[in-house]
């Protein structure tokens, strides 16, 4: 065999090489992308059984969506009045909750408003962020982004 042929030989493998490589590139590109889809896809679905989990509370305790009760959070929040404990928690679980979506669509307002009417939400329970039992617990609880996103909506 001659010279010549073994360098079209080896012109030959590595381009099949090549090829190859690109071809196993190309598919893993997008299989991390398909992965990525169903990673968000999944993530968006636990975001909405956790929203209709918080209506169902909603639903079994209509007064902690009550704009006449929440408006009187202040004034009863260290009581240990039972409707207010459950008030506090229900909001801990309620901005726990904005915070996981504005994660999830990277603080987009118009995405999260899409999925969420945060609006209404904030309104509605602006006494109980602004006053916390703990008056740390906001500052401590979330990033500054977070409190940010929310205090966009007070003003």
């Amino acid at each position: 065999m001659s010279s010549e042929c073994i360098q079209i030989g080896s012109v030959i493998i590595a381009a099949i090489g090549s090829i190859a490589a690109a071809i196993s590139a190309y598919y893993s590109a997008n299989s991390s992308k398909i992965t990525l889809e169903l990673y968000k896809k999944e993530k968006k679905e636990k975001l909405i059984d956790e929203l209709n989990k918080i209506l169902e509370i909603g639903i079994q305790y209509p007064y902690l969506e009550s704009k006449q009760f929440t408006l009187k959070w202040n004034e009863n929040r260290k009581t240990n009045d039972e409707k207010y404990l459950r008030y506090d928690m229900y909001c801990n679980l309620l901005f726990n909750y904005l915070h996981h979506v504005c994660i999830h669509f990277n603080y987009d307002k118009d995405n999260i408003e899409t999925f969420v009417d945060v609006k209404t939400w904030i309104r509605i329970h602006k006494q109980n962020w602004l006053y916390p039992t703990d008056e740390n617990e906001n500052i401590d609880g979330y990033s500054q982004e977070f409190r940010q996103f929310i205090n966009s909506y007070l003003k």
